[in-house]
Order: C-alpha cells, then structure tokens, then sequence
C-alpha cells in the first residue's frame, strides 16, 4: 500500500549527488474533446518504470527513471530514440533511501 506524503532521495554522507528526471516533450493540435475545438498544447511527462523494492513501498505500480550520471543525460539529450529508451531502467534501492513518510510529517511541508 503506497505511504501518503511520502518521498525518497539518494543516499550519501557526501553532498547528494546530481540527478534527473528524464521526461519527454512534444507539440500537440487537435481537439482536446471529441468535436471540440482544436488546441496548441505543449505536452510534457516524466518517465517512470516498475518500482524497486524500496520505491514500490510508495507506489507499487511504478517509480520515476533516475540518472546519475553525466553521459546518461548526454545520451538523453543528443542519443538516438534506442540508446535513450536504453536508459530506462529500475534505480538500485541500496543508493536510495525514504526521507519522508506518512502524513505526520507536517515540519518538512511547512510554506516558506
């Protein structure tokens, strides 16, 4: 059962490192409803994939795709649709760790 409120990071003693989200983009015209009237929309999404054991403790169904490392996002970037589709991948839970979970947490939501 996924945790309300919850979230997780990269582990490290060290300053975490870098990481993104890959996500795809792409200019849509047509009706939003059948018979409607046609729209320009831009069109964004992240990407996810099946969920790790840690990340399936908050959404069983899938996790975002995480990158760590520079040429992952260059292949991302300038790679061809194979080698980047390629990168899709399951993040390994031991380089992740939950750092909020469950609804109690009302400290960390506090607005600046």
């Amino acid at each position: 059962m996924p945790l309300p409120g919850a979230g997780f990071a990269l582990k490290g003693d060290d300053e975490r490192p870098l990481f993104a989200f890959p996500g795809i983009y792409r200019q849509w015209k047509g009706p939003i409803k059948k018979d409607g009237p046609n729209v320009d929309l831009n069109v964004f999404s992240f990407m996810t994939t099946l969920p790790n054991a840690l990340t399936a403790t908050i959404n069983h169904e899938r996790s975002p795709v995480i990158f760590t490392e520079e040429e992952q996002f260059a292949t991302w970037l300038r790679g061809s649709p194979d080698e980047a589709f390629g990168l899709i991948k399951t993040s390994d839970p031991e380089r992740m760790q939950i750092v909020q979970s469950g609804l109690d947490k009302k400290d960390l939501l506090q607005a600046a």
